[in-house]
């Protein structure tokens, strides 16, 4: 089966070189995908993904699978540009995806329908591409016969239009599944502008050959008086990589006398199951 979830979007930037003034635009914001990750396995060859135009205006998408690595700090890039990352076993000759380009009217939404043909390995294995959306700038996005009159005969300057696009992972899984996880380094930080009551800092290591997706949880206090903290949802790590970093920001105050604990629970094979724990003494 394949479950939805927080996954990782990301925003790519088109430089266009015109002859006008100087001007700026961001195109697709309103682009919004669900579920935010697919997982095919023994029991699961297609899937149904939906693609929503939340937008005042139309709005013409691309649909393309794209390799992405994933980073020791958890950033998503296209393997192409990573050659420091090991490639992950790529799914995208495995997977097919219709359409490839979609027009939505505001607040239509599109599904963009997913077969998958297995590979015939005859063992275990973990495949992963990431299936791109990507708005494509309006026809009418350039610059118009006024604007480009008005330019001078020796001034050049740079339209810049954003193009958001989102990528969600698609996951294929053969054989035995090997899912493991461990907390190591966990340490406090101090308050910052983007965490006013301080944070966690800790590396989470994948143990077993399969990538790792869960929840973490912050409890601080003791016994009766422990309460939650902290919690950061859809965290990942892939099999190109053994750890990643994490930084977790406080939701309260927690006392330099309170011991921390940090839970990191499945959501993925065995939802709700505990894959590691790690403890901070109070000081």
């Amino acid at each position: 089966m394949f479950r939805a979830a927080v996954a990782v979007a990301a925003a790519l930037a088109i430089l266009t070189i015109a002859l006008a003034g100087p001007t700026a635009a961001q195109v697709g914001a309103d682009l919004n995908i669900s579920p935010r990750r697919v997982t095919f396995d023994a029991n699961e060859r297609s899937a149904s993904v939906y693609v929503f135009n939340q937008g005042d205006a139309p709005a013409t998408y691309t649909v393309e699978l794209v390799d992405r690595v994933m980073r020791p700090d958890g950033q998503i890039v296209a393997a192409a540009d990573t050659p420091d990352v090991g490639a992950p076993r790529s799914a995208a000759a495995f997977i097919q995806h219709t359409p490839r380009r979609v027009t939505l009217q505001p607040r239509e939404s599109q599904v963009i329908r997913l077969r998958l043909r297995p590979p015939a390995t005859g063992g275990s294995a973990e495949y992963r591409t990431h299936l791109t959306v990507t708005a494509l700038p309006p026809e009418d996005a350039g610059f118009t016969a006024t604007q480009a009159a008005s330019a001078g005969s020796d001034e050049v300057s740079l339209q810049v239009i954003a193009l958001f696009s989102v990528s969600i992972p698609l996951i294929v899984r053969e054989g035995e599944i090997d899912v493991r996880a461990d907390i190591s380094a966990p340490i406090r930080l101090a308050a910052a502008e983007n965490a006013p009551n301080g944070a966690l800092q800790l590396d989470l290591v994948r143990r077993g050959a399969n990538s790792v997706y869960g929840d973490i949880d912050v409890y601080a206090g003791r016994g009766a008086r422990e309460r939650l903290v902290a919690v950061v949802r859809g965290v990942a790590v892939y099999p190109e990589i053994e750890r990643r970093t994490v930084i977790v920001p406080l939701a309260e105050p927690v006392a330099a006398d309170e011991p921390i604990r940090v839970v990191y629970k499945d959501d993925d094979t065995r939802p709700g199951t505990t894959l590691a724990t790690a403890a901070i003494p109070a000081q």
